[in-house]
Formats: C-alpha cells, sequence, structure tokens
C-alpha cells in the first residue's frame, strides 16, 4: 500500500475528547473519485486507547464540505473504535464513491467520543489503496 501526504487526515493524533482530524484532505475542483477502483479510510491506532471507565468508545465518521471550514455538507458514519482498542488495531471502511461527503471538495474525519473518560490514545488516518496488503507494525524506536 502506498500513502500519500495529501491524503492523510491524521498523523499520530492523540484523542482523549470529540475533536476532528488535524488535516483537510482536499479531493480538487475537477476530480472523479472512486472511478474503477476501491478507495478506503485506513485508522490504525499507534498508542493503546485507556479508559477509566472501559465504557468509552470513539465514533469515526467522514465529513464533507465545498469550504476548508467545515460545517459539514455531508457526513457518513464509518465505524466505532471500542473502548482500549489496543495499539496496532486497524479499522478500515471502503468509501462509497456516491456517499455525500464526496460529493464535496473538502474531507476531514470527525472522531466522536462517548462517556468522556479516554485518558489516552492516538490514531494516524488515512485515505487508501489496495488495503489488502495493509499490515501494522509496531514502532522499533527507542529514545533516550
Amino acid at each position: 500500500m502506498i500513502l500519500d501526504d495529501l491524503l492523510q487526515f491524521s498523523d499520530s493524533q492523540a484523542l482523549t475528547a470529540t475533536a476532528v482530524s488535524t488535516n483537510i484532505v482536499d479531493l480538487g475542483a475537477v476530480r472523479d473519485i472512486g472511478t474503477g477502483e476501491s478507495l478506503y479510510v485506513v485508522v490504525n491506532v499507534e498508542v493503546a486507547f485507556t479508559d477509566a471507565g472501559s465504557d468509552s468508545t470513539i465514533t469515526v465518521a467522514l465529513q464533507g464540505d465545498s469550504t476548508t471550514t467545515i460545517t459539514p455538507d455531508g457526513t457518513q458514519d464509518l465505524f466505532i473504535i471500542p473502548a482500549l482498542a489496543a495499539a496496532g488495531s486497524v479499522y478500515i471502511a471502503r468509501l462509497d464513491p456516491g456517499a455525500a461527503p464526496l460529493a464535496y471538495r473538502y474531507l476531514q474525519l470527525n472522531y466522536t467520543a462517548t462517556n468522556g473518560n479516554l485518558t489516552t490514545g492516538t490514531v494516524s488516518a488515512h485515505i487508501a489503496h489496495n488495503i489488502d496488503k495493509y499490515v501494522s507494525y509496531a514502532d522499533n524506536i527507542t529514545i533516550s
């Protein structure tokens, strides 16, 4: 799988409350997204979610708008990340080319936290193609 920085929603974004992705994807003025090939939103949990009550969840939704100040004009729920999701967990949703958010130029992800007990959790998210070869590995970095 090849990742493109221009298709990245979140890069090691900490989530402990409701938030939107740090990046907005600009599909461009003229486009035909999804023609002929399946595209996916992939969210990788990089730092495990911890939760005082073990009952919080994060609902991930794709939002679209015609301006960069997304209000949004179209929304599609993609999936729910459960409480205590482990590092390395991967959540994937196929993009429907006819879905409401994709009718707009600008896209972002909305992460909605429920129960508000999250204390840690970090994700990276992007639009990808050919996800059947996607494998998530733990970082092998030691900083001293």
